[in-house]
């Protein structure tokens, strides 16, 4: 375990171990991942305005497709979406002339993939379940490390304490942060295999920062792991989060400019587009968000105002994580607030 400060810096910790275990310098991550803004973060995380302005890398990371079966070429087909991205992924270990893999020497040129379960700033976008099992498998065959970055998902938002375990893998390292303190104070983290991580390998020195570990931080995050561990969040969560997909789908059926709701935990997505219901939509996602920003909406004796979070490839895609205690009434008054913001919004761009 090596603490740090903020997500950025455990994911530059994360690059450090993967090079030190496996000599090499190069990695893989997913189109519509995010892990960061720093040099290495960045150079990892697919959207290239985060780079522009500073360079090409030598290292930077090789993109493959997420199986994102709503936008995929078997739209909504989970399972043709899943064979389809690891039918990809592994032909590049089919011959040497992939610039993946020597069969000869049984090397990758790859160290290690960076993941995220449930991607996050790519919109909340949930794989099919048996995708990554299958990935990490074709890694682990080939040499390559699987990094799950937790730093969004992890700490129950799923209902897990690490949203990988919804899709039965064991990764190779885990980066954790954000909700490890509730947003009190910067602290992060990152888990490796005691064989990757262990001082005789990564010995004292080979990171640090001024402020890792440091009082404040350590104190707030034993103080939220205290929380998690006196109740069942596992069960509530996803119990929870079922109520909430289910209003969604609610307003889904209301609302044709919703394309698809979806959820794990308390992870939900509403993917707004054109009345086809699949053209991306951005501009109907920024009326919401600024609809709900005026704080008119009257809701019973109530005037009320929403704060949404927009994410996704087309910045169409509003992304729900709301507390882990929400009640049931506050879930019904969301639902709410949701229909009239679409409605107003709908009303304002015809």
């Amino acid at each position: 375990m090596q603490f740090n400060v903020g997500g950025s810096q455990a994911i530059e910790d994360a690059l450090k171990l993967v090079r030190k275990a496996t000599g090499r310098s190069r990695m893989l991550a997913f189109q519509g991942g995010y892990h960061g803004r720093t040099l290495g973060a960045s150079a990892i995380t697919s959207s290239y305005r985060y780079r522009e302005a500073f360079g090409e890398f030598a290292d930077r990371a090789e993109f493959i497709p997420f199986p994102y079966p709503f936008r995929s070429p078997h739209r909504g087909d989970a399972q043709q979406t899943e064979d389809d991205c690891i039918a990809e992924f592994e032909r590049r270990f089919e011959h040497e002339y992939t610039g993946t893999w020597n069969p000869k020497t049984g090397r990758s040129e790859f160290g290690a993939i960076f993941v995220e379960a449930v991607q996050g700033t790519g919109g909340y976008v949930i794989p099919p379940k048996n995708y990554f099992r299958r990935l990490a498998a074709i890694c682990r065959k080939h040499g390559i490390l699987v990094v799950d970055d937790e730093i969004q998902m992890g700490f129950r938002r799923t209902g897990k304490m690490w949203a990988m375990e919804h899709f039965d893998i064991q990764p190779d390292i885990i980066v954790f942060g954000k909700a490890l303190t509730n947003g009190m104070n910067p602290l992060s983290g990152i888990w490796a295999r005691e064989e990757l991580i262990n001082p005789g390998v990564f010995g004292p020195g080979s990171t640090h920062s001024t402020f890792s570990s440091n009082t404040l931080g350590t104190a707030t995050g034993l103080a939220v792991m205290r929380i998690l561990g006196r109740a069942d969040y596992e069960s509530s969560v996803m119990r929870k989060g079922a109520y909430f997909l289910e209003k969604l789908r609610e307003l889904r059926a209301k609302h044709r400019e919703i394309g698809e709701v979806d959820g794990l935990g308390l992870a939900l997505r509403m993917e707004m587009c054109e009345a086809d219901g699949f053209t991306p939509s951005r501009r109907l996602a920024d009326r919401m968000f600024q609809l709900g920003l005026e704080g008119d909406l009257v809701i019973g004796s109530r005037t009320l105002g929403l704060v949404l979070d927009i994410g996704g490839y087309y910045k169409n895609v509003i992304t729900l994580a709301p507390s882990l205690e929400i009640t049931t009434e506050e879930m019904d008054l969301a639902a709410t607030a949701l229909d009239q913001v679409i409605s107003r919004a709908k009303q304002a761009l015809h």
